[in-house]
Formats: structure tokens, sequence, C-alpha cells
């Protein structure tokens, strides 16, 4: 009899389990992702800038969020969901070639999402596939501050001078022959060896970790090879960088050349200069397979060093750097979410300092994935420098993709993998050198209007001292406005500056060193704006409560139909209504701040807690 119960129990609470939902939430910024994230009610599984997949509990309160339900049962017969990133014009077609198990749970323009009974979906022909598992996500976070580069550091040089075209062009002409390297094809093993062989003449301690694919087409065991090159101080803490070797196409052969041979040759060549140096930090290199399917090696090695507790300072992914389209100077768009701004931040500080001529832009990418979203899935700072979100190179996932049409510039290549080396060793620390000088910028920053008379208005810069740890003793404080120093202070954390009222101007603080370091504050847009109304002015209104936090009512005077606007610090127009009498507006999506309320030219401050 006991017995008995005790099956029943565990039958209803199976029952229970399977009983969640799977579901999409929609969010419009990093704010609403974090309070989703804080959710009880809630295990998210997979976050981007638009939306996260989760699985919900009974508490979770669905009319509060922008919900689809996508599956009832969540993960009760599948071992993951799909995120398919195929156009809308190409769903129908790409529908209609699948086996018969696949369930479509939601379509938009740019992607579907899918459920297969059988394993893994099929990626659309020049797009890409996330597998999203029964695993709890995290949002990233950053375990060390990220070096500020102002000069470039010469051993670092030496080394991105070593970066050699004809050594990335071997590499990428190797891998091209086995003329396909699917990740359960006959020619991956191969290759995996190869790339193994190369790390061990490195020096570095490989490893090969063996996972797991359920596919369309059939099972598979795969393997990612694992390099490691350990610090001399903090063994312990690593950097890693990564690519994929497998290559997919759904007909004939897939020589994957610049999808993604030249990420493979930029890693490689990465691990042969740098091996010859020492560093205080590990540098670790991958190489992954099954991406094509679903980001799958990277997955269950990201996984796997955020169970294990690994300190990783950041990972910067290589796929996809020899098409150059014709006529564009070389450049990088780099991908990443806003919820890992700071490594995206660092990635374009190195850029600047050693190729401050090269273009490189922070993008999104709504029509395909890769490897740095594994890593960011589970807690880790992680981009992904990519050729061109508008002109990739047309021959991916085709016979075509090779040596020539493909992969037609190894200059690029060559700089893709020179900034790979810059980022690594800014990081890592080569060993015997100087410490960098080091300073800390002022903190807390603000702008506030006290005192407005007639046409002009005043700005009140506040802000602290910065945070001990700089190199050398703080001299001054120099107040910028407009990229002009308008005044300097030794010690006062405070400066009054008058402006026309409907002028804007840009302020900064800058914290001046003995050793010459300078740290700057965020830049901030004052604008002359009066302090209040006048209880005369022929459209006069008033807003409440101020500050606010969820809500804020809108009160038109006037009884006309008139337009508002609510605009941030910057000029951006965040939000916009007509009012007649009066306006309820939901304002717990906007970044706490100071705002300005507009309305028939006139202007009112706003504080959003």
């Amino acid at each position: 009899m006991k017995k008995t119960l005790t099956l029943i129990a565990l039958m209803f609470l199976t029952t229970l389990a399977f009983s969640q939902n799977f579901v999409k939430i929609n969010v419009d910024n990093l704010k609403e992702t974090q309070r989703l994230f804080d959710n009880p009610n809630l295990k998210i599984h997979y976050y981007n800038d638009d939306f996260v997949l989760a699985t919900t509990s009974d508490g979770f309160d669905s009319a509060q969020n922008d919900v689809t339900v996508l599956d009832n049962e969540a993960f009760a017969d599948n071992d993951a969901y799909h995120i398919v990133y195929c156009d809308k014009n190409n769903q129908n077609s790409y529908i209609s070639n699948v086996n018969k198990n696949l369930q479509v749970l939601y379509r938009n323009e740019n992607l579907l999402i899918v459920k297969s009974i059988e394993g893994t979906a099929m990626p659309f022909k020049n797009d890409g596939v996330v597998a999203v598992f029964d695993k709890e996500a995290k949002l990233p976070v950053v375990t060390r501050d990220y070096p500020v580069i102002t000069e470039e550091n010469p051993i670092i040089r030496e080394m991105m001078n070593q970066v050699n075209m004809d050594s990335l062009e071997a590499t990428v002409q190797f891998l091209q022959d086995y003329g396909e390297r699917k990740f359960n094809g006959t020619h991956i093993a191969q290759a995996r060896d190869w790339v193994e062989a190369k790390m061990l003449s490195y020096g570095l301690e490989t490893e090969v970790q063996e996972f797991h694919v359920s596919s369309w087409m059939g099972s598979a065991t795969c393997h990612n090879l694992i390099g490691i090159q350990r610090g001399t101080l903090y063994p312990d803490i690593y950097v890693v960088c990564g690519s994929h070797y497998d290559s997919f196409s759904y007909y004939g052969l897939c020589p994957g050349a610049d999808d993604n041979a030249t990420g493979t040759a930029a890693v490689l060549e990465s691990a042969r200069i740098l091996t010859q140096y020492e560093f205080e930090y590990s540098i670790i290199y991958c190489v992954f397979s099954a991406e094509e399917c679903g980001l799958y090696g990277s997955e269950a090695y990201a996984d796997r060093c955020a169970s294990e507790g690994m300190e990783i300072l950041g990972y910067f992914n290589n796929d996809m750097n020899g098409y150059l389209n014709p006529g564009d100077e070389i450049h990088i768009d780099c991908i990443y979410p806003n919820s890992v701004q700071p490594i995206g931040t660092y990635y374009m500080n190195v850029g600047s300092v050693y190729f401050p001529e090269m273009q490189i832009q922070h993008v999104n990418l709504d029509y395909g994935d890769s490897d740095h979203t594994s890593f960011n899935n589970v807690g880790y700072m992680g981009i992904y420098p990519f050729e061109d979100v508008n002109h990739e190179s047309p021959y991916i996932h085709t016979s075509e993709d090779l040596i020539g049409n493909s992969v037609n510039s190894f200059e690029m290549s060559q700089r893709y993998t020179q900034m790979n080396i810059g980022c690594l060793t800014e990081l890592a620390n080569p060993t015997g050198e100087v410490p960098a000088v080091a300073c800390n910028a002022p903190q807390n920053f603000e702008l506030n209007y006290p005192i407005t008379v007639k046409e002009m208005s005043s700005i009140e810069l506040s802000w602290q001292a910065p945070e001990e740890g700089s190199t050398g003793e703080l001299v001054r404080y120099d107040i910028y406005r407009d990229m002009n120093v308008i005044a300097s202070l030794e010690e006062e954390t405070g400066y009054t500056d008058t402006i026309t009222v409907g002028v804007t101007a840009m302020y900064h603080v800058v914290a001046v060193y003995s050793d010459d370091c300078e740290a700057s504050t965020d830049t901030l847009v004052g604008e002359g704006i009066p302090d209040g109304i006048d209880e005369n002015c022929e459209n006069n209104f008033t807003i409440y409560p101020n500050p606010a936090t969820e809500m804020l009512t809108i009160i038109n005077n006037s009884s006309i139909e008139t337009e508002v606007e609510i605009v941030n610090m910057i000029g951006q127009i965040v939000k916009k209504v007509e009012i007649i009498d009066r306006k309820e507006l939901n304002v717990s999506d906007l970044e706490s701040g100071v705002y300005f309320v507009k309305m028939n030219g006139v202007s009112m401050k706003l504080i959003i807690r």
C-alpha cells in the first residue's frame, strides 16, 4: 500500500511538472528582462534583446506580461525546442520540407520556434538554428572590470604583427579540402584529429569533450576540442576564444571555407602566436562541433564551465571573417545583446587604439546566431565580431563556400585575428610588463535644474569622488561643456552653469591625476528649461506623481486635443500620446533618470525612479 501511494504521488508530481507552460515573453529593454529573471514563478531558458523563452509555474501572472503560450506541457516529450532563423517568404517551403513530427509553435518575420519529437530541427539554407534546453539561463555579470586601453602595448603589437595571411589561408585550404565537415559526416573526425594535433604542437593542454546530438539525420556523438594555456599568476581565471569547425549544406558538398574554416583558422593562428609568450591569466582556445544544428557544441562546453563555477572574464567568438563586399573597406560588425555591453565597449576600445582607422559598430543580428549565445545564456560575457550583417558571404551553406569567391580577403581575416589577439592579451596581461597606468572616473554624475529666471536656466552639475585604486593622486576635475573645458576644480564636487532656455549642451567631468591619467564620466545632455510652467500659459498642463515609478497622470488644462512627448536626456522621444483632458500613462518600462514632458512648446522635468 505504501509503495502504491508513493507511485501515485510521483505520478502526480510528474503531471504537475509536465503541465508547466512553455512561453515566449516579449521585452523592450534590459530592465524588463531583468525583471523577468527576478520573477520566482519563471524559469528562463533563453533570452535575447527581444524576447525570453521560459516555463511558468502556477503563480505567474500572464496578464502583466506580453506572453504567448507555445506549449502546454513544457519538455514533456522533447529534449529541446528550436529557434529556426528563416524569413517569412521561405517559411512555408521550409515547413513542407521537414519531417512530419515537427510542430511550428510560433512564427514572425525572421524566425520560427518549433518542437521536434525526433531531435533537432533542420536549419534553413542560409541561416542558423538554436536549441533551447530545459536548463535555467542566467544574465551575464562582469567578474572583473575590463581595462580601459589608452595606448598600444608594444608587446601586444608585436604579437599582432605576427599574424600571417599565408598561415590563415593554409588552414582554410586544408579544412576546405575535406569537402564537407558535417557534425555527423564522414570527415568530421579527421578534421577533429587534425585540429587537436595542431593544438598539441603549440604546447597546449588539450581535451576532447564528447557530447551527444539527436538529429533529424540520426544520432551522433560529437566532439569539442579545448586547448588551455595556463596563466602564471591566475591559472584558474580564463579568457576564452572559440569557433566552430563543422559545416553544413542541404545538397552536395559543404566545404565551409568562410563558414567556418576562417574562424577556426583565427583561433589556431592566435594559439600559434600566443603560446610563445606567458600571461598572468589562462587563455582557452575552443573549437566546437554541431554549431550548425543548434549551437550544441558550445552549449555543452559553456554549460559545463558554468556548472563547475569557472571564472571566465570574456568569450570572443570567431565565425565568418573572410568575405569582404566588393568596394567596402575592412570593418567589423560586432554582435551582442545589451546585457553584455561592457565587453562590447571593451572590444571597441581595443579596436580604437590599435586600428583607429577601422570602423567597428555594434549591430543586432535578427536572422541568425552563433556560439557566443551559449556563453551569454549561462552568465558569461561574450561577443561575436562578424564580417557584415548586410553583406555576408552569399555562398555559405553551399558547395561554393570556397576560397576565391566566398573567402575573398585574407587581409580581413588577418585583421579579425589581430583583434582576437588584442582582446585576449589585453585581458590576460603579458607577464614581465610594467602595470599600465590606471585611474577611476568621478562617480554618480548628475544634472539638476534649480533656478530659472526669464530666458536663462541654471544647470547644477554634481558628482562624487572617484573610487580608490588609481595609480596617481587626484589633481583636479575638469568640467566640459560641448567638448570644451569651462572650469577646473581642485576639490569641489559640484558646479553650476547657466544656459539659455531651449538650448541643449553636452556635459561631462574628467578626473585628472598626477601621472597624467584621465578618467571621464558619461556624457549627459542638459537643456535650458523652466523648472515649472506659467499658470497663465495658453495650453498649460499638470503631471503627477513626480517622481514617478509605475503610472504617470497627465492633465491637459486646455481641454484641446494635444500631442504630448516624453523625451530622454539625449533628446530621443521615448513616448508620444494624444491627450484631450486626462491621460494615465504607464512609465514602468522607462529606465530610471531625468526626462522631459513636452506639450505645446512647454517642457516640464520628470523624474523616473
